[in-house]
């Protein structure tokens, strides 16, 4: 295993204005919010997702998956900026708050869980390492109503492909290809992937954004919403060898 000292931190810049603000100041203009799909806190296959984070990191140094806790996005990225007067300046983040939480109250447990398709080496938008996933197209119908009824108040609001759980990529400095194959012989070894396991959607306050490539960006975790889980029968395929049920979810794919 190399030495940490090893690895060299890329400065990983959010825009190219060199005078962007410092992050305190960036919040006091801005507020940042994202929508995930994640596996649940403590569930087997969201901390064996953590360890394959841990020992890419130690063993392949840092990308830009690193700055992020494995998720699926729904909303990937919405900015809302301050309002003119100063007694509502955040009232488009309240309303937004309030739009999301009475969206999902309504039908986040009848959303099924998103269904395990393999690992994928892309090379578009960029080269990376992926989990893919079959997600049901309510998400995608949820983020549209979300985005109807705020994007005018937003400065920016992405949804993204809603297929992927993102291992290992690099923007800046393209990963090659046989790394990517190696850390895909990792993640095979070391990711506990869960048929029908245990999903949340969560929403997150951005509070501060990394410019450090394998630096996480720190978050604050707003509300999560369980989505709903299958009969208990169905369930006990998570107790199959990880081989077999990884053939099972790529047969029904």
């Amino acid at each position: 295993v190399p030495d940490f000292t090893e690895f060299k931190l890329d400065p990983f810049h959010l825009t190219a204005d060199s005078g962007t603000p410092a992050p305190h100041r960036l919040r006091e203009a801005r507020r940042s919010l994202a929508l995930y799909l994640e596996p649940c806190k403590d569930t087997s296959f969201q901390q064996s997702l953590d360890t394959f984070q841990e020992r890419s990191f130690t063993q392949f140094g840092p990308n830009q998956a690193h700055n992020a806790s494995p998720h699926i996005s729904v909303l990937g990225r919405v900015h809302i900026e301050r309002g003119q007067d100063f007694l509502a300046k955040w009232h488009a983040v309240d309303e937004f708050l309030a739009v999301v939480q009475q969206e999902l109250d309504q039908i986040a447990k009848q959303l099924p869980p998103p269904t395990f398709c393999g690992y994928e080496i892309t090379e578009r938008p960029s080269r990376a390492l992926t989990m893919r996933f079959r997600v049901d197209a309510a998400y995608a119908q949820l983020a549209k109503r979300i985005e109807q009824k705020m994007k005018s108040q937003c400065a920016a609001f992405d949804i993204r492909p809603m297929d992927r759980i993102d291992l290992a990529y690099n923007v800046l400095r393209p990963m090659p290809k046989q790394t990517l194959k190696r850390m895909r012989d990792m993640a095979k070894e070391t990711i506990q992937v869960e048929i029908g396991g245990a999903w949340q959607l969560t929403l997150y306050e951005v509070m501060l954004e990394s410019r450090v490539v394998g630096v996480k960006q720190q978050v604050s975790a707003i509300q999560s919403w369980p989505v709903r889980q299958p009969p208990a029968e169905k369930q006990s395929s998570s107790f199959l060898p990880l081989s077999f049920r990884i053939k099972l979810a790529m047969l029904s794919s």
